[in-house]
C-alpha cells in the first residue's frame, strides 16, 4: 500500500496522544492497541524512507584533573 506523509503525520500524532481511534478521510479506524499503531508507524517509515529512529547521539566526555604538580 502506498503511505503519505501526511498520513503517517496522522498516525504519529494520534500515537503520542495515546489515541487509538480516529477518522481520517471520512474514515473511522480503530487500533487494537498502541503496539499495533507502532508497528504500522514503523512500516509506514520504512515505505517512506524516512528515519526510525528520532534519538540524537550523545558523546561521553571524561575531563581529567589534578594539581598540576
Amino acid at each position: 500500500m502506498a503511505y503519505t506523509q501526511d498520513q503517517l503525520t496522522t498516525l504519529e500524532t494520534a500515537y503520542s496522544q495515546g489515541i487509538t481511534s480516529m477518522q481520517h478521510n471520512g474514515r473511522r479506524v480503530e487500533y487494537r492497541s498502541l503496539e499495533e499503531m507502532k508497528r504500522l508507524i514503523d512500516s509506514m517509515r520504512s515505505e517512506l524512507g524516512v528515519s526510525t529512529s528520532r534519538s540524537s547521539r550523545s558523546r561521553v566526555i571524561n575531563v581529567l584533573g589534578g594539581k598540576g604538580l
